[in-house]
């Protein structure tokens, strides 16, 4: 089954940092792939490979990968993914992912804001992302940042969209289709 995925269509709202005290916002560093991965495979359940999955991406840049880090463990991670060929011309939202050990610190909110301030200064006035059904306090995230859901991936998407929003008691009254 395709993900589904988001768009956001302004860039200009994005809030500012504000991550809680104790915790630090900023680039990945390169000694810190190891703990990267294992913040990821812990999030994902599945083990995750830095090289692969970030750096051999097309758009990947240094500066785009940023985390956030209580002391020197990571406990969220976020990136931009900067492909000017895109054919849509969006940036690009992957792979978020924040410790469910700090789970309603906002973690998941400010490492997308970063990543979303990131694209906005490399010049993307759009920004696409792509998530599981499963994935519901990601996906209040992302509304709350003002990404939209993309109905036209497939056929399944209405329906898909119409049953997490009725989870929440939304209304499928904004979306791209």
């Amino acid at each position: 089954m395709a993900q589904l995925r988001m768009l956001k269509q302004y860039m200009a709202d994005i809030p500012g940092p504000n991550v809680q005290s104790g915790l630090v916002l900023r680039v990945i560093r390169q000694d810190e792939k190891g703990k990267w991965e294992e913040l990821c495979s812990k999030a994902f359940n599945a083990a995750q490979s830095y090289q692969s999955i970030i750096v051999e991406k097309t758009g990947y840049v240094e500066d785009g990968v940023f985390v956030i880090a209580d002391g020197d463990r990571l406990v969220a991670t976020g990136t931009a993914i900067c492909d000017h060929a895109h054919p849509e011309g969006f940036g690009y939202v992957h792979m978020i992912a924040a410790d469910s050990d700090y789970a309603g610190r906002k973690l998941g909110f400010e490492i997308t804001a970063a990543v979303l301030r990131r694209l906005r200064d490399d010049g993307f006035a759009t920004a696409e992302l792509t998530t599981d059904d499963f994935r519901l306090p990601a996906i209040k995230v992302y509304r709350s940042l003002g990404f939209i859901p993309d109905l036209t991936v497939d056929g399944t998407m209405r329906g898909r969209w119409e049953a997490i929003y009725e989870i929440f008691g939304w209304g499928l009254d904004e979306y791209i289709g």
